[in-house]
């Protein structure tokens, strides 16, 4: 009876503290999730937790755990160099769609160019490398069964400018029609779009997309975002939690791989929003995912030495334009967050 009457007060705090954090989500024009979850005590907080969000480059995680795991059982070699070719090449962010055809890359330099610089080119290049089924395989392995990962972000973006067998559709139209075929269907439209475009210029695809989007997507957002609500990898804040905490834990690969993850997490400059609020030396490993009407952010806080937060925040169907105001919840309620554990007592 003393043991529950000492918990009561922790968990009230708990649920005050969630209250707090849906406020603060209703400032925002769109529908967030969150999965929260203190590793050493297993205390979680959870909005909306299960459901089913637009990953943006969230899914590059996957893309990374995966590629060290196949080096882990021998399959790959950090040092082994892929040829940067015309078929690689993808617009939106990172720096290797500006360099050279025929430029090769190690496997280590994608990895970090993928994470660290969200480089769109180096996880198409890692993703064809290591296969596609591959990075499913995992996502089963590790138990998430809402979360699927099958969409190249280059065949993703050629689908949003109307390539493939859905050009005479309108977004609305469109949406639907992938919402509705299966996993090998949509396989098969895949493959097909990337040997019918493996000729495409970098120059050619940067200039049709920016023709309907604008450089900066400032055309035509509510079809842009029509478009990358459904053209998108898909999962749970829980489960992408979930993914993270097995890095955390050194059991997403090896022991020095998971080590290796969560140094690339912590580099990432631009990796999260989570830190923005925090003091400068709390440590943070994480990734964002933007798209039209998507900002999600995806992290593990290091409160202490014996102290781990892992942080999910995604926010979907966004009204506005620029994802400004949901990045700045997402700060907000990882201060929220921080202060708790450093307040109340976790265990």
């Amino acid at each position: 009876m003393s043991n529950e009457k000492s918990k009561q007060p922790a968990d009230q705090e708990l649920s005050k503290l969630k209250a707090e954090l849906v406020k603060i989500s209703k400032d925002v024009k769109g529908q967030m999730g969150l999965f929260m979850k203190h590793v050493e005590s297993g205390k979680e907080v959870a909005i909306d937790a299960d459901k089913i969000f637009p990953l943006g480059s969230v899914f590059k995680l996957a893309v990374m755990m995966e590629v060290f795991r196949q080096v882990d059982e021998g399959l790959l070699d950090m040092n082994e160099k892929l040829r940067l070719e015309s078929r690689n090449y993808c617009i939106g962010s990172g720096i290797l769609q500006y360099l050279t055809p025929g430029l090769e890359l190690t496997i280590r330099d994608l990895v970090t160019l993928m994470i660290i610089a969200t480089d769109n080119t180096a996880s198409e290049m890692l993703w064809k490398r290591v296969g596609i089924q591959r990075v499913n395989m995992l996502i089963r392995d590790l138990g998430l069964a809402r979360t699927s990962i099958y969409l190249p972000w280059r065949e993703g973006f050629l689908l949003t400018m109307g390539k493939g067998p859905f050009k005479d559709l309108t977004a609305q139209e469109a949406a639907r029609k992938w919402k509705g075929i299966s996993d090998l269907e949509r396989m098969k439209i895949l493959n097909d779009i990337d040997t019918q475009y493996a000729n495409l210029s970098i120059e050619d695809f940067r200039h049709e997309y920016e023709n309907l989007y604008g450089m900066k997507e400032e055309k035509k957002f509510k079809i842009q975002r029509e478009y990358d609500q459904v053209f998108d990898n898909l999962g749970t804040p829980r489960e992408i939690g979930a993914m993270l905490e097995k890095i955390l834990q050194g059991e997403g690969a090896s022991s020095s791989s998971s080590k290796e993850m969560l140094a690339m997490l912590m580099r990432n400059p631009s990796g999260s929003t989570h830190p923005q609020f925090l003091s400068d030396d709390v440590m943070v490993a994480a990734k964002t995912g933007i798209t039209a009407g998507t900002a999600n952010s995806a992290g593990i806080i290091f409160v202490g030495p014996k102290s781990h937060i892992v942080l999910c925040i995604f926010f979907k169907n966004l009204i506005e334009k620029s994802p400004e105001k949901a990045q700045m919840a997402e700060a907000r309620i990882a201060r929220l967050i921080y202060d708790h554990f450093t307040r109340v007592k976790s265990a």
